[in-house]
């Protein structure tokens, strides 16, 4: 894809309040506004196949996968993501970890969690200097556009952000550069080269029709590494109400995969899950 800012601001429209919000009926799309602070626990994610994946794709998000990722020990990281706004998120978190102490990093967050159509814009004039020019060019030409949303509060999101502790390994060693994939998921095979250690799919097959969830995983089966991991879906309700659907299909996957669901709190039956493909041959 390339980016067009007029096609960007096409996404977005004006309330008869006079407040400009990104379009309820485009779901997700090129231009879709990209959380800030992270609602899914990638601490945890990363931590299952910690030491084993070097070389890692998995969804851009709020920017917080590669950087749990890395921290988990993985030396090549690509991203993918249908939205634009999750590279800008992105670039954005790893230029205020080089430059902000952690309070300073933590404020700055949700402020522009807070005010996502840049009301705390002067926060990160500065950074602008330092992140890739496409996304620099990009928030100044979407100033007036909320091309990050809130998502859930920064209360929730607290445990799952960044500690002081990680926040400071990654300063010492932040990655010097991070892949971006742009692509939906249906498409993402046609852009990939190599194989991977892990590829993390988020909860994005949430979102698919159940008949497409094995097309999918069967078209990325050729770039993940014999022994290794597709991370399937993440979250809690949405497996609840597909994990039978993988359970059926592992029967098409017997020859080349085996299915596991990993459950982070067993005594909690509303604990995150993962469901886990293991490539076999």
């Amino acid at each position: 894809m390339i980016l067009n800012i007029e096609d960007a601001k096409k996404e977005y429209i004006t309330t008869h309040t006079g407040k400009t919000i990104h379009n309820p009926h485009i779901k997700f799309s090129s231009y879709s506004p990209s959380y800030v602070l992270t609602n899914e626990d990638v601490r945890w994610v990363s931590r299952l196949t910690k030491n084993i994946g070097k070389k890692v794709l998995t969804v851009t998000s709020s920017g917080d996968h590669a950087l749990f990722y890395s921290l988990n020990g993985a030396k090549k990281i690509d991203t993918f993501d249908i939205s634009f706004c999750t590279k800008v998120a992105m670039d954005i978190k790893l230029a205020a970890i080089k430059n902000f102490t952690y309070k300073q990093y933590i404020e700055f967050l949700i402020a522009v969690h807070k005010f996502p159509d840049f009301s705390a814009k002067e926060k990160i004039l500065d950074l602008l200097k330092t992140i890739p020019e496409s996304s620099a060019q990009f928030i100044n030409d979407m100033e007036k556009y909320p091309i990050f949303s809130n998502g859930s509060s920064p209360e929730y999101c607290k445990k799952l952000m960044l500690t002081e502790k990680e926040f400071s390994k990654l300063q010492k060693k932040t990655p010097n550069k991070i892949g971006f994939i742009w692509s939906d998921i249906n498409s993402l095979h046609l852009h990939l080269i190599g194989e991977y250690d892990v590829i993390n799919l988020s909860n994005i097959l949430e979102y698919v029709s159940p008949e497409s969830i094995s097309h999918i995983l069967i078209s990325l089966k050729p770039y993940i590494k014999r022994n290794h991991y597709i991370i399937a879906q993440t979250g809690t309700w949405g497996i609840e109400e597909t994990q039978n659907y993988f359970f059926n299909i592992a029967k098409d996957f017997k020859k080349w995969a085996k299915i596991q669901i990993i459950q982070k709190n067993k005594n909690d039956p509303f604990s995150e899950k993962v469901v886990i493909l293991q490539k076999i041959r």
